[in-house]
């Protein structure tokens, strides 16, 4: 593995602003904690270069032009654009000699942050680009108010850090047309699960019918739900088994082809490991009155 690295030049203006944190081991056990925070003004020699750091980075430019090299691809970042960022790979990034950056950042983990980095790196770009009504820079600009360290401003900036997390997954979905012409479309497939759910759906099938590759079908539909369509559609037939288990007197093999899983021992192992008990068990804890799943 490649050791920790780093080079930079630390040439900013005297009004930049640059926090460096101490997070307590409960916030690091527990929330998202803030590492290094801050606001600089560039100047033309300005730069970072560095690998292995344990570290999410996320750059929001305010005005002049940013250069990043990230995962062996280079990006210009200019004003209402952000980069976001896994500091274990090698990453360059310096200002505009000609337009000098001026940018808000943050160094942030957290136990799911690896999760969030992962669904934004989907889209494979690095680079965002913000609605005009963005709530990103405000919620970057609050982080920087939580100087002192102390419990409630842990607290406070891990509530932000979601925030923003949250803020910056939504954005990339408009700003890829996924809420609109690609959902639409993924809609489609969906409804198409839906209404045949009970008969053999393949992945070739609904490539077929939606005149698009298999490839495609799989990437986008996972980009736009969260799960592979497999998966989807296994969940679709589990929700409807549920249904069929509290409110009918099926049996279970009945309800294992009302589900459209004909084998009814693959059925009971579907279940079992999505609702985290057999199709039987289920069933009585809800004509029981115990506890629901």
């Amino acid at each position: 593995m490649t050791a920790y690295k780093e080079r930079y030049n630390t040439a900013w203006s005297n009004d930049s602003v640059r926090i460096i944190a101490t997070s307590s081991s409960f916030a690091k056990a527990n929330l998202f904690y803030v590492q290094e925070m801050g606001h600089f003004q560039t100047l033309p020699s300005y730069f970072t270069e560095r690998e292995q750091l344990d570290s999410f980075l996320m750059i929001y430019t305010l005005g002049g032009i940013g250069h990043l090299t990230y995962q062996q691809q280079s990006h210009v970042v200019k004003a209402n654009q952000l980069f976001f960022i896994h500091c274990m790979d090698y990453h360059h990034y310096r200002t505009d000699l000609d337009d000098p950056w001026e940018l808000l950042w943050i160094h942030f983990n957290g136990s799911t942050a690896q999760g969030y980095y992962e669904k934004f790196a989907e889209a494979g770009e690095p680079v965002l680009s913000l609605q005009p009504e963005s709530n990103i820079p405000y919620v970057m600009n609050q982080l920087l108010n939580y100087k002192k360290p102390s419990l409630y401003n842990e607290l406070k900036c891990s509530k932000l850090l979601v925030e923003l997390l949250t803020d910056c997954l939504l954005e990339q979905e408009q700003s890829y047309g996924l809420a609109s012409s690609e959902g639409d479309y993924i809609s489609a497939v969906i409804e198409e699960m839906k209404l045949h759910f009970q008969e053999k759906i393949t992945l070739d099938d609904l490539a077929k019918k939606f005149a698009v590759s298999k490839y495609h079908l799989s990437k986008q539909f996972k980009r736009v739900t969260g799960f592979p369509p497999n998966e989807y559609l296994i969940n679709i037939r589990i929700t409807h088994a549920k249904e069929l288990l509290k409110y009918s007197k099926l049996s279970i093999a009945q309800i294992a082809v009302e589900a459209g899983i004909e084998n009814v021992s693959h059925f009971i192992y579907l279940f079992k490991e999505r609702v985290e008990c057999t199709p039987l068990i289920f069933r009585k804890m809800w004509q029981e009155g115990g506890s629901k799943k």
